[in-house]
């Protein structure tokens, strides 16, 4: 099952508003994450109380969402490697950024099986990193490791089914039904010919547009979900194949 666990950070001016916002978006759909505030590094509570890692935890949960889905779906034949990794940056809808860097990579498949991912995201000179075990069986992380802003590496306490819920996998035969055509694709990280997938009609009037190149690792080269009167697009700005443990998680 590799490569098939498939993506804003904004001030928050009390921890608590941070931590509800997180909390309402944990394990729902990407739409309903966006504009969900995070706490900002200054008002990260101690590292090593219960309230630190309850909010790493939560602030996990927003960004596993933006990483491996788009509206609660994700393209069925989205695959990595082992080292493979891919880098996006978030816009929201009016063109502010929302995320400088969310990076998803693909560390390695252990002898049991389970898989380590690593989601690294950047905005305003903050950066969260977040390196997760996952059992692609019962497709739920096991352990999680992070890294604060300020720097602080540390195992966060992970309950059962909590910090990601997987997408939904759409099917080749779907995927390729919902193909409209092969366009030129300018980028960050390069012009590519990719394949234009739709979906309308989703949620509440939401749709989920992807632009596919077998060129890059999970084949997404862009990819735009908008729902609820909220709407972002992620475009990739660099994708390689040497991704490794950054805080010596195995």
């Amino acid at each position: 099952m590799v490569g098939t666990l498939t993506g804003c950070f904004s001030a928050s001016s009390v921890v608590d508003e941070g931590l509800d916002s997180a909390a309402d978006a944990a394990g729902e759909q990407v739409g309903k994450a966006l504009g969900a505030e995070i706490v900002r590094a200054a008002n990260l509570p101690p590292p090593g109380s219960a309230r630190y890692d309850q909010v790493m935890v939560q602030q996990a949960q927003i960004m596993f969402s933006y990483a491996f889905s788009a509206g609660g779906v994700w393209p069925a034949e989205a695959q990595y490697e082992s080292g493979e990794w891919a880098s996006y940056q978030v816009r929201a809808a009016e063109g502010e950024t929302a995320l400088d860097t969310l990076e998803r990579a693909f560390l390695k498949r252990t002898d049991d099986g389970n898989e380590w991912w690593r989601v690294r995201g950047v905005q305003g000179g903050e950066t969260w990193v977040y390196e997760a075990l996952l059992d692609p069986e019962q497709e739920e992380v096991l352990r999680m490791r992070t890294r604060d802003p300020k720097g602080k590496v540390g195992e966060v306490p992970v309950a059962e089914k909590t910090v990601y819920r997987p997408p939904q996998r759409l099917t080749e035969e779907s995927v390729e039904g919902a193909t409209t055509g092969t366009e030129q694709v300018e980028i960050p990280a390069g012009t590519f010919t990719a394949r234009r997938v739709e979906y309308s009609g989703m949620g509440s009037g939401g749709t989920v547009t992807w632009f596919l190149s077998d060129e890059v690792p999970g084949h997404v080269v862009r990819y735009q979900a908008s729902r609820n009167g909220n709407r972002y697009t992620s475009s990739l700005v660099d994708y390689g194949t040497d991704a490794t443990t950054r805080l010596s998680s195995y």
